[in-house]
């Protein structure tokens, strides 16, 4: 797990076009504490176990695969 993550300045800018976007978009409500353009992970976040109300830190979101994706992992799965 990373320390920090580079946050993305064209979003800043309302202007990042990529679809899946490598750097961290942050909201105007998120209470995230930014230092040289990075953020820091939650670690507590990442092990399922933050209890902050206003955490400072970033939490990673968590993103499912495509609902065609996981169902062709579940058939390929079935036939083992």
């Amino acid at each position: 797990l990373l320390d920090t993550l580079p946050v993305c300045q064209d979003f800043n800018r309302s202007m990042c076009t990529r679809p899946t976007c490598r750097f961290v978009h942050l909201m105007e409500c998120d209470k995230v504490e930014v230092c040289d353009q990075r953020v820091a992970v939650c670690r507590d976040h990442a092990k399922g176990m933050c209890k902050r109300k206003q955490c400072k830190y970033y939490h990673i979101p968590i993103v499912l695969p495509p609902a065609n994706v996981m169902a062709a992992t579940a058939k390929l799965a079935e036939n083992l």
